[in-house]
């Protein structure tokens, strides 16, 4: 049986050190990683293009689906509720072609005590 030469020692102790080491110096030095805030995840809806109808965010899945079913029950077809990316739960109309349309979903849903945001549509 032959001992490992001090190059094959050396390189296999590179694979462990390198990334060990390495990406904690990347990290401080490039700065620390940078999460969404949760107003960072609701981004208004522009001038044009499709939009979201979001009827609410909720920190639970549960709380968000009792909104979602009033929404359905009330006629806004669709409505789902969904991951919003930062740790919470949006009931949310997707697929409006335009803010117009969104804007006449808002005037449909206040007579029934919803008030729905628009927000960039997905992508």
């Amino acid at each position: 049986m032959t001992r490992p030469g001090r190059g094959r020692l050396a390189l296999a102790a590179a694979v462990v050190l390198v990334p060990l080491l390495g990406y904690p110096s990347a990290v401080l030095v490039g700065g620390a990683p940078r999460f969404p805030t949760r107003a960072e995840c609701a981004r208004p809806a522009g001038a044009s293009g499709p939009v979201d109808v979001v009827f609410g965010r909720f920190d639970t899945p549960d709380a968000a689906d009792a909104l979602r079913d009033r929404a359905l029950a009330v006629g806004f077809v669709g409505t789902k509720t969904l991951a919003d990316g930062c740790g919470r739960y949006k009931v949310v109309l997707t697929g409006v072609p335009s803010i117009e349309v969104g804007r006449e979903i808002q005037a449909e849903a206040a007579p029934v005590q919803l008030a729905p945001r628009l927000e960039q549509a997905a992508s």
